[in-house]
């Protein structure tokens, strides 16, 4: 993190309620800052407009109230997974931590803003995040290699069939076909299924 240049959208009511995070991300007197872009707003209306716009690496939201409005439309951002949300507010519903933590609320500190605290709260957001990330990738990927290797023992099953093949060479013979055409085994195979089901 502290290589990659940074952009943190901070968004509050008002220039009072987000001061204190604009002082912890500056650092002091402005050296060592954690972001090389801090770009605040006021009101929540249109957050996620701003957040797709701009393509922040994190949001800090600042609740003085927290309206479940503005809770929920907070939520709806983090559950987006379009960047690290963080959440700041004096008060909470109850229910609150919980309903964060479903939405993906990388952190949710009540009644805790202080300019110290900014910096090292945000720096774990931004790593759980990443975190999570991977895990949805790694998830994602396991699920697409499943789904492959269904579609080739289907596709293998129709070509011993058909063709009177052994597995092995069913195989080989997708594997050539996607080599010859530059495409990817599991591409072939739907290829093959897709045949089949026509000469059905």
């Amino acid at each position: 993190m502290a290589n990659k240049p940074l952009t943190i959208l901070v968004a509050g009511p008002d220039a009072t309620a987000t001061r204190a995070v604009e002082d912890g991300l500056a650092g002091a007197g402005g050296r060592d800052r954690i972001a090389d872009r801090i770009v605040v707003v006021h009101g929540f209306a249109d957050l996620p407009a701003r957040v797709a716009a701009r393509a922040p690496d994190a949001v800090v939201a600042v609740l003085a109230t927290s309206d479940p409005a503005t809770l929920d439309g907070v939520f709806r951002l983090a559950r987006s997974g379009a960047c690290a949300v963080v959440l700041f507010a004096d008060k909470a519903p109850p229910g609150a931590a919980a309903q964060a933590a479903e939405a993906g609320v990388a952190a949710f500190v009540l009644d805790g803003l202080h300019p110290a605290r900014v910096r090292p709260i945000l720096e774990t957001a931004l790593a759980r995040y990443a975190a999570f990330e991977t895990l949805k990738r790694e998830r994602d990927e396991a699920r697409t290699q499943l789904a492959d290797r269904k579609l080739i023992e289907r596709a293998k099953g129709i070509l011993m069939q058909q063709k009177s093949l052994t597995e092995e060479a069913a195989y080989n013979a997708l594997r050539k076909a996607a080599m010859k055409q530059g495409r990817r085994i599991a591409d072939i195979a739907q290829s093959v299924i897709t045949a089949a089901q026509i000469e059905l």
